[in-house]
């Protein structure tokens, strides 16, 4: 597989609401690593048979502060993951390598975040109505071990999510590179582009090209319309024009492609130039004269 090949990525597990059951699953990866500890460490309690004692503890006083931690995590990681590059992914052994290196420095640089705001909280509760500073600071602000306390679990859980991840992008990329090779063994179609790496605002997608009522550049920011939703695209409207399929796509002005199957009707209007109606009977485009012929060409008249 060529180095330059590259495949968008999701994070969609940071989506929806499955960071509620990540919560449960960091706290007890957390409990887990304190076995080492005397007594047991936090899992103490269930080994001694005190199970409602342990389930009062671990939902009380763990889970319902964590559900903030993760919550802070998956929302700056889907950031941060933009920011850096991190959506899209060389397909190499050093592309991959890197990958996973650029995710290290979030790692442990969030906690510096999360943890404060986690344990202010917690303190608040505990600690409720009698507050003295000595109490809060610093056990409760920012301490090394309260680092080391966030540290292993997070990590283990920050890159469970990150490989999960990419292990899903890629597997969503290989069935539609699969589609793709088998749709094109006709002639010359295979060489056209038959998906697209897309992003909305739920993050990235592969996008069948046929799918597109038009793409559209508007200062620089290129967009691709499907039935009902918009997507960002990376690709130039030249880049468009050059790899997709000639007989479906056509460039109506400088701004526009559009996809002739969603094509509805098209008419002159005024001073040479003719208005394109699609299917959907709200989008139109005006288009010079000296392209109608070419229009034609495409529509097989």
């Amino acid at each position: 597989m060529p180095d330059t090949t590259t495949i968008p990525l999701t994070f969609r597990l940071a989506r929806g609401w499955r960071w509620l059951w990540f919560t449960l699953l960091g706290v007890l990866l957390y409990q887990f690593f304190t076995l080492q500890r005397p007594g047991f460490g936090e899992l103490g309690p269930l080994f001694r048979g005190q199970i409602w004692a342990y389930l009062r503890a671990l939902f009380g006083y763990y889970v319902l502060f964590e559900l903030v931690s993760v919550f802070i995590f998956l929302r700056l990681a889907t950031r941060y993951v933009r920011q850096v590059g991190m959506d899209r992914l060389e397909l190499s052994l050093a592309g991959v390598l890197r990958h996973q290196l650029w995710f290290l420095p979030f790692v442990l640089g969030v906690i510096l975040v999360f943890g404060p705001i986690t344990n202010g909280l917690r303190y608040l509760a505990v600690f409720y109505p009698d507050y003295a500073w000595a109490t809060y600071f610093p056990e409760y602000v920012f301490t090394a071990r309260m680092y080391v306390n966030y540290l292993l679990p997070f990590l283990v859980f920050g890159y469970s999510i990150l490989n999960i991840n990419l292990f899903m992008d890629y597997n969503d990329w290989q069935h539609a590179r699969f589609a793709q090779l088998t749709q094109g063994d006709d002639g010359n179609a295979g060489n056209f582009l038959k998906t697209l790496e897309a992003r909305d605002a739920e993050g990235e997608t592969l996008l069948a090209v046929g799918d597109v009522l038009w793409f559209e550049v508007e200062e620089k920011n290129y967009r691709a319309f499907t039935m009902g939703k918009t997507y960002s695209i990376r690709k130039t409207l030249s880049e468009l024009e050059a790899e997709l399929d000639p007989a479906q796509f056509f460039r109506v002005n400088r701004a526009v492609i559009i996809n002739l199957a969603f094509l509805k009707n098209y008419a002159f209007w005024e001073n040479d130039k003719y208005i394109l109606r699609l299917n959907d009977d709200k989008t139109t485009f005006v288009m010079q004269r000296m392209r109608l012929k070419e229009l034609r060409k495409r529509l097989g008249g």
